[in-house]
């Protein structure tokens, strides 16, 4: 019976540090102010986008060469998944790079 008292504010715990994890981050720097937050922001957008999208052009070439090993395995769509959840995971660690070179500092994240 303990044991299953625990799973509702453990799954509550892990899913608090997954939505803090999720978020939106907002930026903040001593004497910076939202014209230039937003100016930095989109300079860095833009780099990480082709970043990104130079990455994404060697993995597609890759598997339009050699095949892709998930279709001839008939795996089902987790694969993909796992693919674009890694690509956000590292637009979103390039963004923070960019900025924090910038000299901004993530102050919270937001949902939306």
């Amino acid at each position: 019976m303990r044991s299953v008292r625990l799973v509702g504010p453990a799954a509550a715990m892990a899913l608090s540090l997954l939505l803090a994890a999720c978020g939106t981050p907002q930026y903040d720097r001593e004497g910076g102010n939202d014209d230039k937050r937003r100016r930095d922001e989109a300079l860095c957008r833009a780099q990480v986008n082709e970043m990104m999208g130079r990455e994404r052009a060697i993995a597609s070439d890759r598997e339009a060469t050699l095949g892709s090993t998930d279709q001839r395995l008939g795996r089902t769509q987790l694969p993909q998944q796992m693919r674009d959840r890694d690509d956000s995971n590292r637009s979103s660690r390039l963004m923070e790079s960019c900025m924090s070179a910038r000299g901004w500092k993530v102050s919270k994240r937001t949902l939306f």
